[in-house]
């Protein structure tokens, strides 16, 4: 089924940091760039039989994850040989095919293709994956609006469900909730005792022990041991646990310090910044944090550090005594106080929907208000000065369902949803319970709206592109909410000279404040005088993500 001999994997590694294209060229052409070599594997050699379960051991850095990217086809090999027989089924990094800007229905299709499947064998499946995933209300919905949950329950459920010949397996068995780890692993039984062959990685030696056959212990890209699965198990928990776990340590601190001084010094999606007892708040999104200065002028690396650690966060409010964020992925909010410069979380709001987004202040009201983005929810606090209660949580019909809700704004005392739907839609809040007042659609090239402001008269709106990506992203002004659905606004992305995915506004000190995410991270600033668009600063440019930023997003 799968003959691996004398396999090597050799990279090259330059001994300079490069960071430009042009520094490449320069030095590639005067003879200066130089490199060092990289054996990641040396000579492995194994076979495998059909129906087998064979695990991978070894500390980090050994090679695991190259030998099985080497057998799925993706790398190849440096000399040696490889032999595989049948369809492979990589789980290695779940959701990386994935189309972010389709739905999941079209990326189960698209992926399933990838895995090399019949669009009508995938569509006698559908349901089937759909069931599995449960994810049967958010089949519409495009990937990128999935959390990283959502997204690998979908990858699983597609790549288990087709029935390959070859499954391999990168430590993505604790995929979404208790309840559908325990699906997800009696899944991989079935398969196993259907006679699929399964290679599989983990860092869990009992899981290793209990689902393999046979395993292959990896040192520095070099074989240790092959056998059955307790005596490789023995071994190298035996003789070299104390010396592995110390490496690992090791490596472990390397990898944070690496990060503490790198991707620390930048910004990556930065969903909002607003100003606080005359402080300023980033809420870094992609990076899991919020940080906060005294100034716009000192450098990223120079701002303390609120929260992190919190799943992408996007914005940031207060009563001035206590700070509320969200942790979107874990579908909750974080409520914190402060001491001196110090921030701590007092509390934990869930079960408030799936996704919470955004969420503002009313004064007048003594109340919080939120959208949870997924599932439509809204949600009420009650602002109790160093604390707050939960008042209510409910769901409201004329919210489209499906739809992704990114922002609510109090806008001349009434509440304003935008995006989902691709219309703007407005309630009472205040003498109601939420009665829908008045709503006013859109045309297609702005319907995926990220925020809205009022100043002076003017309402300011940031689009995200469509989800096929043939509609750009905006940036755009107008006085009256009726005259959208015509086209008549003003359009300013080009005249700001915008880079990235225009996302969250802010009135601060008179002026209007912008953030840019995605492809581009930035914060900028400009004043609107007479209904002109002057004196545009450049608080941060950032530029797209550096691999320090991406490393940290990723986890990798």
């Amino acid at each position: 089924m799968i003959s691996v001999k004398n396999v090597s994997i050799n990279f090259k590694i330059a001994n300079d940091r490069i960071t430009t294209l042009k520094e490449f060229l320069l030095k590639k052409s005067t003879g200066k760039l130089e490199y060092k070599e990289f054996k990641a594997l040396k000579n492995v050699s194994f076979d495998i039989k059909q129906g087998e379960v064979i695990g991978i051991v070894g500390s980090n850095g050994a090679g695991k994850s190259t030998l099985l990217k080497v057998i799925s086809g993706i790398l190849f090999p440096s000399s040696g040989s490889l032999k595989v027989d049948g369809t492979i089924a990589p789980m290695l990094e779940l959701g990386a095919g994935f189309d972010v800007d389709l739905t999941a229905k079209e990326n189960v299709f698209l992926n399933g293709s990838v895995l090399g499947y019949s669009k009508a064998y995938l569509t006698d499946k559908y349901e089937e994956i759909v069931e599995f995933s449960e994810l049967q209300g958010f089949m519409d919905t495009p990937i990128r609006n999935f959390s990283s949950g959502m997204t690998m329950r979908l990858a699983f459920s597609i790549a288990t469900l087709v029935n390959p010949d070859i499954l391999i397996v990168d430590e993505i068995l604790s995929v979404g909730d208790s309840k559908f780890q325990k699906k997800s692993a009696k899944r991989m039984r079935e398969l196993m005792s259907g006679g699929t062959t399964v290679l599989m990685v983990s860092h869990s030696i009992e899981q290793i022990r209990a689902m393999c056959d046979r395993v292959v212990w990896l040192d520095h890209g070099e074989v240790q041991m092959v056998g059955k699965a307790t005596d490789v198990c023995d071994a190298y928990m035996g003789k070299s646990k104390q010396e592995y776990l110390e490496e690992e340590q090791k490596q472990v601190s390397a990898h944070n310090q690496e990060a503490s001084n790198e991707w620390k010094k930048n910004l990556y999606s930065p969903t909002r910044i607003e100003k606080i007892n005359n402080e300023y708040f980033i809420v870094d999104c992609w990076h899991n944090r919020i940080i906060f200065n005294d100034n716009l002028s000192d450098p990223v690396e120079g701002w303390s550090v609120m929260a992190e650690n919190i799943g992408d966060p996007h914005s940031i409010v207060s009563n001035g005594e206590i700070y509320l964020t969200e942790d979107t992925k874990a579908d909750e909010l974080r409520v914190f106080t402060r001491e001196d410069n110090q921030f701590i979380q007092t509390k934990m709001i869930d079960k408030i929907g799936l996704r919470p987004n955004h969420i503002v202040y009313e004064e007048n009201q003594n109340m919080f208000y939120g959208i949870s983005a997924m599932s439509q929810h809204v949600f009420m606090l009650k602002d109790l000065e160093k604390d707050v209660s939960e008042e209510k949580v409910i769901k409201l019909g004329y919210l489209k369902k499906n739809s992704y809700i990114r922002s609510i704004r109090i806008i001349d005392h009434k509440l304003h949803f935008t995006s989902g739907p691709g219309k703007i839609i407005v309630a009472d809040h205040i003498h109601s319970p939420f009665e829908k007042v008045q709503e006013y659609e859109v045309p297609f090239e702005i319907s995926g709206m990220n925020d809205i402001l009022k100043v002076d008269g003017y309402y300011y709106i940031t689009v995200y592109q469509d989800g096929e990506g043939t509609v750009k992203p905006a940036f755009l002004r107008t006085k009256s909410l009726s005259s959208l659905k015509e086209g008549k606004y003003e359009e300013l992305y080009e005249k700001l000279e915008l880079k990235g995915i225009p996302y969250g506004l802010s009135f601060i000190d008179g002026r209007i404040f912008l953030t840019t995410i995605d492809s581009y991270s930035s914060i900028v600033s400009f004043c609107a005088n007479e209904d002109k668009i002057e004196d545009l600063k450049i608080h941060y440019d950032v530029g797209p993500p550096d691999e320090h930023s991406i490393r940290k997003r990723t986890g990798n």
